[in-house]
């Protein structure tokens, strides 16, 4: 049996089962539908603006190209249409001018209040092999876990068609063509069968990447898969979700395009061989005669690797690959180098550089393709490793960092950028009352909500411990908090149980900042967010709020604020008991604690701070000078923390208005009562 569980027409049913799946992703998924309408719109809004560039524009093609196959699949054909209208006007291959820009805008209206409205209540299905969306092939004798795969591609908007023997599947795949199978070996009369068609798809052309599904994780098996050509390995008890997010990576490498590649020489002729041989392979070649040019070029291109001539007038290669590696945002920047030079000592200086491989002169255009595609894919899945929090499954710090500032990039060229920072409320009770193996399953549901969330294109990250980052391009301020506000509302509604089956439930609160109001670095935007989230938390905590004035919010009283990255300091005042009884607040950063602190309406009264001297950024005394001239000092006292200070800065401290010193390590009872005698000496 056959069935395709994509929109088809009325003589084609669904199979049993499969509308009601379809309608309930809609309710999970409609949130997400809508936010690629914003994509495509914010690229329309560009195209007036005359500031539509070409990555933009890509995103919105892409976008548009979801919506389409979404809007069959879920009984709206007409924004199907109109979705595929503005998918053919986004096309990359073509420009949208702007005289097209006022019937684009009509069609996005008309799109979003379409999809705004109810789904038709029977879900049909387009012919076989209309192509709306990619298409995935299910390859399974068990149908239940057939359809749930395909309910759960549907509702990403992808195409899935379900066979159900090795016969079925291998004619599915000649006729669909498609971008991904995925192929069950759990097959009890038709294994080999299933290998067989595994080997086939892999040397077809187009190969189709092929993702196993196994009962087994024997360690052969997985050889066996590899050997005939599988992309995916996974247990077929995973869940469905997890099994289509890994559909998901194949198909994003699948559209990320050409590699793009920079090659550096000051010979012509070298540059135009090199040239003629990665585009003859559909690498995108962009060469570069001058050296001097390197770093406008490299901010320019953004190239997935830098090849260099070792031998260059003003400047040599090697000299180009340290100046590469110095700079953070591109030290992992795979870079091979073009060279006649083979001896020992030339080779070690190339890698004592920072090369990451070489190619001789005269070059051989399989050799160099090779090494190309080698080491670019190396990388990437290096990067791959290192960049995803094992817990959550959402960006590492560094990871997301690296993103935010390629989305700062995009929003000074005219695209909104909003940054969010999140925290978990009561975080510490959950470990401390539930354990840490609940509060590990909260983290892991809040980085899978907030991945279904927000877009692909958008940065999701853990900053660490239950703080969580968003960078959210495209978006302002309130559009994004709108959309977190969805997030919180899921959350809130959840509920979470112990291993001794008591039942909880979890918020956070949130701050959002957006460029360029907020801020124009990224420094700037994390403390404007920090502090919206603090003054979430003072108003109450379980809210989302935007960075700005916040009439109405009362400031709230504490007895000792310590301005430091470094939790350990606050938990000592926690559990000392001379302190305990102390209202204590710790604020990580040193901008985020003017802005709390100070201003015409604070959000943050505190009778001591404890500041630390030897911050990085922004430094104590030039914190405690922002503090002074905000007239902060008139109701607080500063006691400054320090192990390194010299003489002239504590007197340069006490100057400014410190009210005390004291030198690290310290002891506790010193502290104690240094804080104390602080306190009394407030009138």
């Amino acid at each position: 049996m056959s069935t395709t569980t994509t929109p088809q027409h009325p003589a084609s049913a669904t199979p049993d089962g499969a509308a009601d799946a379809v309608r309930a992703i809609w309710e999970r998924r409609r949130g997400e539908v809508l936010e690629r309408v914003d994509v495509v719109e914010a690229a329309i809004a560009a195209l007036l603006a005359g500031a539509l560039d070409d990555e933009l524009r890509a995103t919105a093609h892409r976008a548009a190209h979801k919506l389409t196959g979404a809007g069959a699949t879920f009984g709206f054909p007409r924004a199907s249409e109109l979705a595929r209208e503005l998918e053919l006007a986004m096309d990359p291959a073509g420009a949208p001018h702007l005289a097209d820009a006022p019937r684009l805008a009509s069609l996005a209206v008309d799109l979003r209040a379409d999809l705004e409205d109810e789904p038709a209540d029977t879900v049909r299905a387009t012919a076989p092999g209309h192509d709306d969306g990619d298409c995935v092939v299910i390859l399974s004798e068990d149908e239940a876990l057939a359809r749930r795969l395909a309910a759960e591609a549907l509702g990403r908007g992808l195409r899935a068609h379900v066979a159900t023997d090795v016969t079925e599947g291998a004619g599915l795949a000649a006729a669909q063509r498609p971008d991904v199978v995925l192929l069950d070996l759990h097959l009890a009369r038709q294994g080999a069968a299933a290998l067989g068609l595994l080997e086939q798809l892999a040397r077809s052309e187009p190969a189709a990447p092929v993702v196993c599904l196994t009962a087994t994780q024997s360690f052969t098996d997985r050889i066996e898969v590899v050997r005939r050509g599988g992309r995916g390995y996974l247990p077929r008890a995973l869940p469905e979700g997890e099994v289509l997010d890994v559909v998901d990576q194949l198909l994003r490498r699948r559209h990320a395009g050409t590699t793009r590649v920079l090659v550096v020489d000051d010979d012509h002729a070298i540059l135009s061989a090199v040239e003629a041989l990665l585009s003859s392979d559909g690498v995108e070649a962009t060469t570069l005669d001058d050296p001097l040019r390197l770093w406008d070029t490299l901010e320019a291109l953004d190239p997935d690797l830098v090849v260099l001539d070792v031998d260059m007038p003003e400047v040599s290669g090697i000299e180009l690959c340290r100046v590469i590696r110095n700079e953070p945002r591109w030290s992992r920047l795979p870079v091979l180098f073009l060279t006649a030079r083979t001896d020992p000592e030339s080779v070690q200086a190339l890698f004592d550089a920072g090369a990451d491989d070489y190619v001789t002169k005269p070059i051989l255009a399989p050799e160099l393709l090779t090494r190309i595609t080698n080491r670019v894919e190396r990388v990437a899945l290096y990067r791959s490793l290192s960049d995803v929090d094992a817990l959550t499954g959402v960006a590492t710090r560094g990871a997301a960092t690296e993103a935010l500032e390629r989305l700062l990039a995009l929003s000074r060229r005219g695209r909104p950028l909003a940054v969010a920072v999140i925290d978990l409320d009561g975080f510490k009770r959950v470990n401390d009352q539930h354990g840490h193996a609940a509060g590990d399953r909260v983290l892991q549901r809040v980085g899978a909500l907030l991945q279904a969330t927000f877009r692909g294109e958008d940065v999701v990250a853990r900053w660490g411990g239950e703080e969580f980052v968003l960078g959210l391009s495209g978006s302002s301020r309130e559009e994004a908090a709108r959309r977190l506000e969805r997030a919180l509302d899921v959350l809130r509604h959840e509920r979470f149980v112990a291993a001794d089956g008591r039942g909880f439930a979890v918020t956070f609160s949130a701050g959002i900042a957006g460029h360029p109001d907020d801020g124009d670095d990224l420094r700037g935007l994390f403390a404007a967010a920090d502090t919206a989230l603090y003054q979430a938390k003072d108003a109450g905590r379980d809210r989302v709020l935007t960075a700005g004035p916040r009439a109405g919010i009362s400031a709230q009283r504490v007895d000792v604020v310590v301005v430091e990255e470094d939790p350990a300091l606050s938990a000592l005042l926690a559990d000392n008991p001379g302190t305990a009884a102390l209202s204590v607040r710790t604020i990580a950063d040193g901008e985020a604690a003017v802005s709390a602190l100070g201003g015409p309406e604070p959000v943050l009264r505190a009778r001591v701070v404890l500041l630390d001297v030897d911050r990085p950024g922004v430094d104590g005394l030039t914190v405690l000078r922002r503090l002074a001239a905000g007239r902060v000092l008139r109701r607080t006292r500063v006691i400054m923390l320090s192990t390194s200070s010299t003489e002239s800065e504590v007197v340069a401290a006490l100057e400014v208005g410190a009210f005390d010193h004291i030198a690290k390590p310290f002891s506790v009872p010193i502290l104690t009562q240094r804080i104390r005698r602080a306190l009394e000496s407030m009138p």
